[in-house]
């Protein structure tokens, strides 16, 4: 490790030269604007307000990660049983972090934003990982020449004082120094090696400890091209805008009409005209005096026609039917039910997909720490397989036929099964039903 002392000279303010570019630029400026849209619904005095754009994505979000979410390890048969205990210490350190309430939030953060990110490292205190959730706005990312998705190298700018440099890396610092003055601190990850730069002077430079770089970023539908993400805001906000706005026009009418106006014709002046209970009024001739009634004429239903047109394209464009929040409107079957929810049900394994990747590469970099310091052999295991729960209640009954067919056709392992069908140990529940001769099945 090269450690230098921190001067005062020099201190960055920001990004070095040539670190960030003005996409990275564009990008935060879009993350703030998003997240400031998804939190800047308030109801004041004179309007009314409505996160319709923030409920929807909390609904998707709730059916993507209904339940926690399992790891498969395949493995050798030789190293079936060490990968029953990694499946097991994959599912304690789970519950240990509360990953499941970690993976909900960071979901929600992706679909506003249009990217997440967690970085995971090894915390020697507490003999356990270490997973946090990171700025997607503090990353830039330095991304193979001919493959915009495989991640080089990874920077990652945060703010940190002397005093924390020197306990974290060892640093030396000058007495001098404001040891509680936060200073721009710049990591830097490749697959080999680990740097930490402060004050334009490198504090650290080691091989990387890990094996890999230990950040995942988990970027929401991005386009082919590109590494990062984009917002489901997007679709939704003018949608959104436009909903509230017509609310509080409506809202207006109905108040106009609690409190009707009166109309005065061929009237020069209101002079002498007392307004209150039992007032009486002489009007000229030819004059005449009505209330002004705003709803008549079927004025209401025009603006609530249009708004129920504006809630159905809201609708169709999240991908979210009215019957995912419990009211289809009109007695359905079990099955019709389904096939009113299919876009939904379409989104979320869609978004599912996305998170395989995710959830792949935190049990990898998971199983590298249980090698270095647990230790467990991890040869003969091969890539983690995430586990998800049915997205609807009725697909487990399907799901079991479909696991029971395919071990009965010689097309899946009964252990393979047993994992798909969210069995945490099948090696044990294997064991224990072999020791039960009565049990029969194509599963025992």
């Amino acid at each position: 490790m090269n450690i230098t002392a921190i001067g005062h000279t020099g201190i960055a303010t920001g990004w070095p030269p040539g670190t960030r570019t003005p996409a990275d630029d564009s990008r935060l400026q879009h993350y703030n604007e998003y997240a400031a849209y998804a939190d800047g619904f308030a109801t004041t005095a004179d309007t009314l307000s409505f996160n319709y754009a923030r409920t929807l994505l909390r609904k998707t979000v709730s059916y993507v990660f209904n339940a926690p979410v399992g790891i498969s390890i395949p493995a050798t048969p030789g190293a079936a049983q060490r990968a029953t205990i990694a499946e097991r210490t994959l599912l304690d350190w789970r519950d240990a972090l509360g990953l499941t309430r970690f993976d909900i939030a960071l979901a929600t953060d992706a679909l506003i934003h249009g990217d997440a990110a967690m970085k995971i490292t090894w915390n020697a205190t507490l003999d356990l990982p270490s997973v946090v959730a990171v700025d997607p706005g503090s990353l830039t990312v330095q991304t193979a020449a001919d493959n915009p998705r495989a991640v080089d190298a990874v920077r990652h700018l945060y703010r940190a004082t002397p005093r924390q440099l020197q306990q974290q890396f060892g640093v030396q610092v000058e007495r001098t120094i404001d040891m509680d003055k936060p200073i721009p601190t710049l990591e830097i990850w490749t697959h080999t090696s680990f740097r930490v730069q402060a004050n334009n002077q490198v504090l650290v430079d080691i091989a990387n400890p890990y094996g890999q770089i230990p950040y995942v970023i988990i970027a929401n539908d991005p386009q082919p091209t590109r590494f990062w993400g984009q917002s489901d805001l997007t679709d939704l906000m003018p949608v959104c805008t436009e909903i509230n706005k017509r609310m509080n026009v409506f809202s207006r009418i109905l108040d106009l009409s609690g409190a009707p106006i009166t109309v005065l014709e061929g009237v020069d002046g209101t002079e002498g005209i007392r307004i209150g209970p039992g007032a009486k009024w002489e009007l000229p001739e030819g004059a005449r005096a009505y209330l002004l009634d705003l709803l008549q004429g079927g004025g209401a239903d025009v603006h609530l026609k249009y708004m129920d047109l504006l809630f159905r394209m809201l609708h169709d464009l999240s991908e979210t039917p009215r019957t995912a929040f419990g009211d289809s409107g009109r007695d359905l079957s079990g099955a019709a039910l389904e096939v009113e929810i299919q876009p939904l049900v379409q989104k979320v394994q869609r978004k599912r997909r996305q998170w395989d990747t995710a959830i792949t590469q935190r049990a990898q970099l998971f199983l590298q720490m249980m090698a270095h310091h647990l230790p467990l052999d991890i040869t003969g295991f091969g890539t983690p397989v995430a586990i998800w729960p049915p997205i609807l209640p009725s697909d487990t009954e399907t799901a079991v036929r479909t696991a029971v067919t395919r071990v009965q056709n010689g097309l899946m392992s009964r252990r393979s099964a047993m994992s798909t069908l969210g069995e945490h140990d099948p090696d044990s529940e294997l064991r224990q039903m072999a020791s039960e001769p009565l049990v029969k099945g194509p599963l025992s």
